[in-house]
């Protein structure tokens, strides 16, 4: 009965994702990151756990040359996951900080070395929400991979009642998705150097949170949306992937 509730779930929910996405008007922030590195593989796809709804959509939606592994909770409520994971046609990596952390690790780390992007929502899967833990530090340190920071918002949106406030999409709105220059671990580094790189990309989510909210709201008001500065260094233009065909 489990295996027919998930694989019944993940069909119902891949409909209800294509549906209520794609009626969705998309802008993108730095959306040359995305295409610069999305085909090459050997990526770190970063975002909070409440972002997943979105995100992974859009992923199967825009890129079409390299597969992504998500990693996955060991739970039972993580089959659900896993078997919309399938479905999608993406890669199910199986593990968490909790259970499996070694493994999951290993898993993540063959997955980057055969070219595949990996996401991880450096969050979950039971928080603290918005605050980034060391993990994803450590499988950049390990593989070399980039980490390459992504957030979303949108005008039409409901948020759970769940430890990380979920974000889900609602139908005939618009979403702005930010991508965030890569980042890239040595490594040869200190603890207290990691520590440096967790805090970095906390802040970088951050600020793509902050860039998601200011050009939906700038839009809203009728206004040419412009250039932001949340993010330190970064050059920030609204530029939708052309080869996708994003309006």
């Amino acid at each position: 009965m489990h295996k027919f509730l998930t694989t019944a779930f993940a069909y119902l929910f891949n409909v209800l994702l294509r549906f209520v996405c794609g009626s969705n008007r998309l802008t993108v922030t730095r959306a040359d990151i995305f295409e610069e590195y999305a085909e090459q593989g050997g990526n770190i796809f970063t975002f909070w756990h409440s972002r997943l709804f979105f995100l992974s959509y859009f992923y199967v939606r825009y890129t079409h040359g390299r597969k992504l592994s998500i990693l996955v909770s060991l739970s039972r409520d993580g089959d659900y996951g896993a078997a919309l994971v399938r479905k999608l046609k993406l890669d199910a990596v199986r593990g968490s900080t909790s259970r499996g952390g070694q493994k999951a690790v290993r898993g993540l780390a063959a997955k980057i070395a055969e070219g595949n992007n990996v996401a991880i929502t450096p969050d979950g899967p039971r928080g603290p929400a918005l605050r980034v833990s060391e993990g994803v530090i450590k499988l950049a340190q390990i593989t070399g991979a980039r980490i390459v920071p992504v957030s979303f918002d949108a005008t039409r949106k409901r948020l759970l009642k769940s430890w990380d406030r979920f974000v889900v999409v609602i139908p005939f709105g618009r979403v702005h998705v930010a991508f965030g220059e890569p980042i890239e671990v040595p490594k040869r580094i200190t603890v207290a150097e990691r520590a440096q790189y967790r805090e970095q990309l906390e802040r970088t989510l951050r600020g793509l949170d902050d860039i998601c909210i200011r050009q939906l709201a700038s839009r809203s008001a009728g206004c040419v949306p412009v250039d932001v500065d949340a993010v330190p260094s970064e050059s920030q233009t609204v530029a939708p992937p052309q080869r996708a065909g994003v309006r």
